[in-house]
């Protein structure tokens, strides 16, 4: 086991390594954002940060859908942009009904996203470098905790797995609150370790800091709460010895940030939780390997997991869970607890909510986890040249697979589902088809010379901004352009694009509205999530 070292210490070869991963990490997060268009949530969230920072005001659709930091983050390049200030004014009467200030408003998200301040999609590409520039904050943590733990070779293979991981690149690239509540739960625990361990208040100041902004990420940063007065527990048990005034500074600090991100006005904030309460307790369409439910299943992210994590990380995990069952695992069990107590709470919180939605809800294990399989580095170091050569091609594997799938991060699926070929049969919506090839579709019709497409479009930009000329199917939530009566005078031809959830029937109610599709291999698949017919005679 290799002692814990200060940074003083610390050789600068395995910085060099970690500089050189965050740097391939930013660079493929922007040459892959740059071909993606809006998602979903990424149209309702545009600019709504400009709003909220120069009024000071939660009056507005989707101002309590999250709490505000991702939006403050995303749109201080908006700031400095002129946006139509007239995009803001609603009713009196609309902002006086229930629930108006939780609605998505995808029309007013698409009037700033086609205006002229985000030509060629600039301000959003800028918003998007905001988010990588978290992510990339997160790279170190995850490579300094792992360095503290384990020791260099340990460090290195947890920078790896951050930077290589195409769940994290796929949500470090969006203007979602993912990327930031995983970012800022995992300074929390993480300081809140180095501070019961060291006993230093710098931590403890560092680590409340965290807690506020991981509670002003996303409503789930609750959860922060029973798990940092569980581990200040636990270190009293194990212990013995534990700053009860550090531990109220690290408390203080987070509400007193959680305050101030709301302008010392918390309202929105338990309105935003009440309606994520209702919200869940009503359901939400879901889609599971051919099952539909609006209630969800206890194991669906046990299968997302598993289709959606590379199988090289789930065999080191197996490694370190076999290492820490025969207590080989080199460090002290309590220290393990950290990583892994965060992990499962989160995990089994949204296994019993059901919030069978998206993998994204459990996107903050991921760190955990990517520290506690980095000690398999020491498992094979000292277990010969068999154990090296193995972690070898398990990292390689792991590389090679996260490159191969760019930069279409958001439809990776592992071998068990076939690849992402394979994974509308599995899994949809966020998981796979957010609505973000649309560019996509506009590239393909441009070097194909289509001229029309009859389409189905799951998501919430514009076809228009990217030269997409269509006739309109049942979609959600695609504008019909034309009467609807004249939609069933003439049979369908030409080509046909049919995004993968609509394609599965998530949002409709006839499930089987696309069924003779799913039956007929595409003749072109679009970043595996817009399908593509050829219906010409």
């Amino acid at each position: 086991m290799e002692t814990r070292r200060s940074p003083q210490t610390r050789e600068i070869w395995p910085l060099l390594v970690l500089v050189l991963c965050l740097l391939l990490f930013v660079g493929r997060s922007i040459a892959s954002l740059t071909q993606e268009s809006s998602t979903w949530d990424e149209t309702c969230a545009f600019g709504l940060g400009k709003y909220l920072l120069q009024n000071h005001r939660w009056d507005v659709p989707g101002s309590i859908l999250h709490p505000p930091l991702s939006y403050y983050l995303h749109s201080i390049p908006l700031l400095f942009a002129d946006t139509d200030p007239s995009l803001w004014n609603y009713p009196p009467s609309f902002k006086s009904q229930p629930g108006s200030r939780a609605l998505c408003d995808v029309h007013r998200g698409q009037r700033l996203l086609s205006g002229p301040a985000n030509r060629d999609d600039r301000l959003l590409t800028e918003s998007r470098l905001m988010m990588v520039s978290v992510a990339t904050l997160l790279g170190w943590f995850v490579y300094s905790w792992s360095y503290s733990l384990y020791g260099k070779w340990s460090a290195i293979l947890a920078a790896v797995l951050y930077t290589s991981c195409p769940n994290i690149i796929a949500h470090a690239r969006l203007i979602t609150p993912d990327i930031v509540i995983t970012t800022f739960a995992f300074t929390t625990v993480y300081f809140l370790w180095r501070f019961l361990d060291r006993g230093r208040r710098r931590d403890a100041i560092a680590g409340g800091v965290s807690l506020g902004l991981a509670l002003l990420s996303k409503y789930t940063g609750v959860l922060l709460l029973p798990i940092c007065f569980g581990l200040m527990g636990l270190q009293w048990v194990v212990r013995k010895k534990i700053d009860l005034r550090g531990c109220l500074l690290f408390t203080t600090i987070g509400f007193a940030l959680l305050v101030l991100g709301y302008g010392m006005h918390l309202e929105p904030f338990f309105a935003g939780i009440d309606f994520q309460r209702e919200h869940a307790s009503q359901g939400h369409p879901t889609f599971l390997m051919g099952e539909y439910s609006n209630g969800g299943w206890w194991y669906f992210f046990i299968v997302a997991f598993m289709l959606k994590t590379p199988i090289a990380l789930i065999v080191l995990l197996a490694i370190a869970a076999a290492r820490l069952l025969s207590r080989q695992q080199g460090t002290a069990w309590i220290d393990q607890a950290f990583l892994l107590l965060p992990a499962a709470i989160v995990f089994l919180f949204f296994s019993v909510e059901h919030q069978s939605i998206g993998l994204r809800y459990v996107l903050p294990i991921y760190p955990f986890l990517f520290v506690w399989a980095s000690g398999t580095a020491s498992w094979a170091s000292v277990g010969g040249i068999r154990r090296i050569g193995f972690l070898t091609v398990l990292v390689g594997w792991y590389v090679v697979e996260s490159w191969w799938i760019h930069p279409h991060y958001l439809a990776y699926f592992n071998e068990i589902a076939g690849g992402p070929a394979n994974g509308y049969k599995y899994l949809v919506d966020s998981n796979l088809d957010w609505g973000q090839d649309l560019k996509g579709l506009g590239r393909y019709m441009k070097e194909h010379a289509i001229q029309k497409v009859t389409l189905s479009y799951f998501g919430s930009d514009t076809p228009e901004r990217y030269g997409v000329s269509y006739d309109w199917l049942p979609s959600f939530v695609l504008f019909d352009p034309r009467p609807a009566l004249l939609r069933h005078l003439r049979p369908m031809t030409g080509w046909v694009a049919i995004s993968a959830t609509n394609l599965q029937g998530v949002y409709f109610s006839d499930k089987s509205l696309f069924a003779a599709f799913k039956e007929r291999k595409p003749d072109a698949v679009i970043g595996y999530s817009i399908f593509l017919y050829n219906l010409s005679p």
